[in-house]
């Protein structure tokens, strides 16, 4: 009589029952045997003294009953002769419960048990080497006095378990025996629903241990369901709206999704013990070499088991159910995680794969993918093809060449599937030119088509009247027009013109002023009157005069040039003739007025719509921001007259908030990062000089976004940023 039978016709209370249950003494020759040996139950764990009193009572009345049938059955039974005789479900049933208890056992008692069954658990095992051989556990190697009465009572529990299961015939009934003892056993769970009891499918086993909190903790769990891919359509919710559902910190719920994923395959495993029939069920051929969760196959899965799971999921429930066999493809952080970041030195990935263990063992595909998504994250100016035969050798582990023909179309799958490459009727592999017309390139075609150097505004209005659908504005058309690319700045005003121009146009000269000065002082090895300076620079700048070109060199606070007696001029990096005296002040010294510095901020804040930044920028940028932040002080200190405060206050209201931020925040910068991955499909690389200060301003923003200090605005431009990145490696 199992213990259930027995609070089902009321010969224990619900108190009795539970401390039964909870000392694993499962059915009535348990619970009398224990009797017999200890005559009271007070050492057992939550029994008091009315429960005592009670089982010793009911212990009695069956002491002579269970008493004669042991006797009867030992006399009779062997248990080798009637393991032979067990049907495969029945085997199932009772190898299950040897796994599970001899788990439940001390580690002493576990090693001891394993050891002398050589770690074959299984009935037939189990009863040649302990049940038939009347064993002695005092005599077991490495068991102390202290593991004896244990060892025996787990020796007694699997017997009477073996005998009650030998008697059932009925698949259903042995089903409901296995399930709710393995439940009870291994979650402590007492209330299992009928369906569940009957149930083979490891999925709808899956459904019910997440609703009752078995595999994790009540936190752990929310935790999975809302950042993980585990069910079709969940809203996706940040870990800083689960930290407040939960009342913990972010990290902390960072650090419990974390452990949780290194124990998925852990507390999954408990799913083996079952037996769901995934041919018959799903049409899940379980020969088969590869196996992919599609769209279909998720839909048939979902409706046999009424559950909700994502196709990811169920991947990997079916991969824990057939570990022994098949290897995981894909990585599960990529899979079952949402990331805005993807990794840079490896693929993403976006879905798991079953392969075959000795496929998997003698083919990378993971180093396959990891190679072709590093070539698609270069520039690819010219389509190239490979043999794709020939090219999968390469990523053989080990020299089996005639395993390629069954690799082929795994790897054709898993390749279409996660970067949509067709292998073509050639069997070949091409990788495509990747590069779409930048930014840069319309401009270049509006300047070739204006044919003369403009302002930034003009070239924006070119490029929309040759490209009406393409979307741009004039900051991302100025961040685009680099020298690198062919065009050079004229002048300080936000005119560009092409480089090629200077060959092909008469008196045109990129640049500014002091550039062309300096390209004029390089030709000579004494220094040249500001007369001829002025000669040659108004073949480019008409405009100018010598008076205001020498002021302009005068300023120039990069030490670039030098100045001599009766306004002659050199460069700071040549020797002259000491012919020449040097004044006794040269540029940088020069106090430069109130004025001319507003000039200068003004000027700025007209070509670049900003107020300047205070690092990662060139250094006349820098003395500026720090000059007008020193003219904020002295607003503040009513240091300055009446209409020099207005102008400095008029700047403020107008590109700071209340509290001194600038509205601008980061708008420029996230403007010239979107170019940058747009061109070269990566993020900037600190290893790369020129990349430097853009690999600066990501890295700080990422880290400011990962410790929930990033504000809407710029949280948002960062999240486009890594979609755009993620969008153009597709």
């Amino acid at each position: 009589m199992t213990l259930n039978q027995i609070l089902e016709k009321k010969y224990l209370s619900v108190r009795a029952y539970n401390v039964c249950g909870n000392n694993n003494l499962y059915n009535l020759n348990l619970i009398v045997d224990y009797y017999s040996k200890n005559s009271s139950f007070k050492n057992l764990r939550n029994c008091g003294d009315g429960t005592n009193e009670e089982l010793i009572e009911f212990s009695k009345n069956h002491l002579l009953e269970t008493s004669e049938t042991t006797d009867k059955k030992e006399s009779q039974i062997s248990f080798a002769e009637l393991t032979s005789k067990l049907t495969r479900k029945q085997r199932e049933v009772i190898n299950s419960f040897i796994f599970i208890n001899t788990s439940s056992l001390s580690i002493r008692s576990q090693n001891a048990v394993k050891s002398h069954l050589q770690n074959n658990l299984k009935i037939k095992n189990f009863s040649r080497k302990i049940l038939d051989a009347n064993l002695d556990v005092n005599n077991m190697k490495n068991v102390g006095k202290k593991s004896v009465p244990e060892i025996e009572m787990y020796i007694a529990i699997v017997k009477d378990f073996f005998n009650e299961i030998s008697k059932i015939d009925d698949d259903r009934q042995l089903t409901i025996l296995r399930n709710q003892f393995l439940i009870q056993k291994t979650f402590g769970i007492k209330q299992i629903p009928n369906e569940i009891l009957v149930s083979e499918s490891i999925y709808k086993l899956t459904n019910f241990f997440l609703e009752k909190n078995a595999f994790f903790d009540s936190k752990e769990t929310l935790i999975l369901k809302k950042s993980l891919d585990v069910y079709e359509n969940t809203e996706e919710i940040t870990l800083e709206k689960i930290a407040e559902l939960i009342d913990l910190s972010r990290e902390r719920v960072r650090q419990l999704r974390r452990n949780c994923l290194e124990q998925f395959s852990t507390n999954f495993n408990f799913l083996k013990n079952f037996n769901d029939d995934l041919y018959s069920n799903y049409g899940i051929e379980e020969n088969s070499s590869f196996i992919f969760v599609d769209d279909e196959l998720k839909k048939r899965i979902n409706k046999v088991n009424e559950t909700v799971f994502s196709k990811s999921f169920l991947t990997y429930i079916l991969y824990i159910y057939r570990s022994d066999d098949y290897s995981l493809i894909g990585n599960i952080e990529d899979v079952l995680q949402t990331n805005y970041f993807n990794h840079r030195n490896r693929h993403n990935w976006n879905s798991f794969y079953l392969v075959e263990k000795q496929i998997s063992k003698s083919f990378s595909f993971e180093s396959l993918l990891d190679d072709i998504s590093s070539r698609y994250e270069e520039r690819i100016t010219e389509t190239y093809t490979f043999n794709f035969k020939s090219y999968l050798s390469k990523f053989l582990t080990y020299d089996q060449i005639e395993r390629l023909d069954e690799i082929m179309p795994i790897a054709e799958k898993i390749i279409f599937n996660e970067l949509n490459i067709i292998i073509d009727l050639d069997d070949n592999i091409s990788f495509q030119r990747n590069t779409s017309k930048l930014a840069y390139e319309y401009a270049y075609e509006a300047l070739e088509q204006l044919g003369k150097p403009s302002k930034v505004k003009d070239i924006v209005f070119a490029v929309k009247q040759l490209h009406p659908n393409y979307e741009t504005d004039e900051p991302k058309i100025r961040v685009s027009m680099k020298r690198k690319h062919g065009f050079v700045p004229v002048g300080r005003k936000s005119i560009f013109g092409l480089k090629k121009w200077e060959n092909e146009l008469e008196n045109f000269k990129g640049g500014t002023i002091r550039t062309i000065s300096k390209e004029f002082l390089l030709e000579f090895n004494e220094p040249q009157h500001q007369k001829e300076i002025a000669k040659y620079v108004k073949q480019f700048r008409p405009k100018t005069n010598a008076k205001s070109i020498y002021n302009n060199l005068y300023v120039d606070e990069s030490r670039t040039f030098v100045f001599f007696e009766n306004y002659f001029i050199g460069l700071t990096s040549k020797e002259y003739p000491d012919k020449f005296n040097i004044l006794s002040k040269t540029a940088p010294s020069t106090k430069r007025t109130w004025e001319e510095s507003l000039d200068d901020l003004k000027q700025f804040i007209s070509e670049n719509e900003r107020l300047p930044f205070s690092s990662g920028c060139p250094e006349e940028e820098e003395k500026l921001y720090r000059w007008f932040n020193v003219q904020k002080g002295k607003v503040k200190k009513n240091k300055l007259n009446e209409h020099q405060a207005n102008i400095i206050q008029s700047v403020v209201d107008k590109f700071e908030d209340s509290i001194g931020k600038r509205r601008t925040n980061n708008d420029e910068r996230y403007v010239m990062l979107k170019m940058f991955v747009q061109e070269y499909l990566r993020l900037p690389n600190a290893s790369i000089k020129d990349e430097q200060n853009l690999y600066a301003f990501h890295y700080k923003e990422r880290k400011k976004y990962e410790a929930g200090e990033l504000d809407e605005n710029d949280k948002q431009k960062l999240i486009e940023v890594a979609l755009l990145l993620q969008k153009l490696k597709i």
